[in-house]
């Protein structure tokens, strides 16, 4: 084969495939409401040391804990076509079993939840959801009490967590 037609047929079949790939990056997938409850659906229990504002570490989103129950100040779409809006219940129960220790129900990821805070004020979820076993970390950003927090890292560091 000679130089000069190997380059077309490489430049024709670049152009052909940047075309593809201009249209592939401006194609969107379509998103479906999560089907959650509002903030105003689930009534709040009592209040803990933990409410308050926090991040979840591995969307950078941020989730408000507000007296037995958890739900988003951010949106973010799960599972890529499920959009969580700001509002929308996404873990209730949320139970204080133990000083430092939440158990719950993850709405979205549909299963049964574990919260360890560590002494790093840190909340370690453990999640037996539906399609396997998913762990995330929360991360304080701003408490509503922050000497009842404070009081209680005291306790969960004395626990030797």
């Amino acid at each position: 084969m000679k130089p000069l037609h190997f380059l077309s047929i490489f430049s024709v079949c670049f152009a052909l495939l940047s075309a593809n790939l201009s249209q592939a990056q401006t194609m969107q997938v379509p998103e479906v409401g999560a089907m959650l409850p509002s903030i105003v659906d689930v009534k709040p229990g009592k209040v803990t040391p933990v409410d308050g504002l926090w991040s979840i570490s591995a969307l950078d989103k941020v989730v408000r804990i507000d007296r037995g129950r958890i739900y988003a100040i951010e949106g973010w779409n799960h599972l890529l076509i499920f959009k969580i809006k700001p509002g929308m219940v996404v873990i209730t129960p949320f139970q204080e079993e133990a000083p430092g220790v939440y158990a719950g129900q993850d709405l979205p990821l549909q299963g049964p939840l574990k919260a360890v805070l560590t002494g790093d004020r840190i909340l370690d979820f453990t999640v037996a959801g539906a399609l396997g076993e998913v762990r995330y970390q929360m991360i304080p950003q701003q408490l509503d009490d922050q000497d009842a927090f404070n009081t209680l890292i005291k306790e969960v560091r004395a626990a030797g967590r």
